[in-house]
């Protein structure tokens, strides 16, 4: 390959759909308890089932990304064995290492308030369980799945360089591996923690390979009409149409009426739906998130998209902190009437979202050695300068 093929283009608009995954993840769990506490005949209920719901798209759209920017910046590059053992010693350094602190500091945090082994050992042997199965805490199942992919990275990637047809169909055979794992788990293995096996992932994995291989000739197509009509608009409207069926089919189950809507549809389906609303739901609400970020990345001013770019360049470190945040929040927020408890629910997400972003950006500016906690960061400089400069420009 040569240098004007592996010399590649600043990806500012994925910082920024980076920015809009960790709020909709943010609004997720800051939602999570108003499902919880809430009466289902309340009047807000159905608000919060929607923002819980819909926003379910935040981390899927992460596994999207990081297979998208790896195929991106490592397609065009001559495969060596120099250039694989640089890959891993940077995701062990940056991914992996925070990802074992994080467990262990929520296995703590858990153990102390909640369990009490009866032995030290005892502790030991649950903590590796966890850690390996990426259920320390609940959100870090995205981490462990990153993991998954940085493992099946190489080998993907030599099957991508060498058969065009996996390249130019990748999105189908991505949902074909997918759907097959489906189906056979659900009829033949029964494995209860699917959400930890990266086969529950492959048409996120195929589809920001897809991204990532053709993201040149992509990126200029979504300025035609012609494109936009054809692709673009179907896949806004199929994403609508998933977030009316996925979000109405959970407020059926959490308000307990869906199994009588169940005796009226077929076994087949009762039986894939969630699966179905879920995954279809993540990976159209990924694809229209990315082009969302590219419209954002013309139209958004200077100080809006140094905003956002600050946060998507802080979301893997927030992503991280901030349930251990909503914790400490939690405990000490009011209840009363649906009014004032949302009030506070509002009021508990941004105080959570500015202590996470700030804790990170300040472990970034003043702790040596910050990539042990949270990670690599992009210098924050850069971005102001970017932004300035496409200003100028236009």
């Amino acid at each position: 390959m040569n240098k004007q093929l592996t010399k590649r283009r600043s990806l500012d608009e994925i910082q920024l759909a980076r920015a809009f995954a960790i709020i909709a993840v943010l609004i997720v769990h800051s939602s999570s308890s108003g499902v919880t506490n809430l009466p289902p005949d309340t009047s807000l209920f159905p608000i919060y089932n929607f923002l819980n719901i819909a926003g379910k798209l935040g981390t899927p759209t992460f596994i999207m990304l990081s297979s998208f920017v790896l195929f991106y910046n490592y397609y065009p590059r001559q495969i060596t064995g120099t250039l694989i053992k640089k890959f891993y010693q940077k995701r062990i350094k940056f991914i992996l290492i925070p990802y074992i602190l994080f467990s262990a500091l929520y296995f703590g945090i858990k153990w102390y308030i909640y369990y009490d082994y009866p032995t030290l050992m005892d502790a030991f042997s649950k903590f590796i369980y966890l850690l390996a199965l990426g259920k320390a805490h609940p959100h870090l199942y995205f981490v462990f799945i990153s993991v998954q992919l940085y493992i099946l990275f190489p080998v993907l990637l030599i099957l991508f360089k060498r058969f065009t047809f996996l390249r130019r169909n990748a999105l189908w055979i991505g949902l074909l591996i997918q759907w097959v794992w489906v189906y056979l788990n659900k009829n033949y293995f029964g494995i209860t923690l699917k959400g930890s096996i990266s086969l529950s992932y492959m048409s996120f994995y195929f589809v920001g390979a897809y991204l990532g291989i053709y993201y040149e000739e992509i990126r200029a197509n979504m300025k035609n009409r012609s494109y936009k009509d054809k692709i673009l608009l179907p896949i806004f409207i199929a994403y609508g149409a998933l977030v009316i069926l996925y979000t109405g089919y959970m407020y059926l189950v959490r308000i307990n009426v869906y199994g009588t809507v169940a005796e009226h549809l077929p076994q087949f389906v009762n039986r894939y739906l969630a699966e179905f609303t879920w995954a279809t739901h993540a990976l159209l609400a990924g694809l229209v998130l990315f082009y969302l970020s590219h419209l954002a990345n013309k139209r958004f001013s200077s100080n809006v998209k140094t905003f956002f770019m600050e946060i998507g360049a802080t979301s893997f470190g927030i992503y991280l902190i901030h349930p251990m945040i909503l914790m400490a929040l939690r405990a000490y927020l009011p209840t009363g009437s649906p009014l004032y408890y949302t009030a506070w629910q509002i009021a508990a997400f941004f105080i959570m979202a500015f202590i996470s972003w700030a804790i990170v950006r300040f472990t970034f500016t003043y702790v040596p050695h910050y990539w042990i906690i949270f990670g690599k960061l992009p210098e924050r400089q850069r971005f102001k300068k970017v932004v300035h400069q496409e200003q100028q420009a236009n």
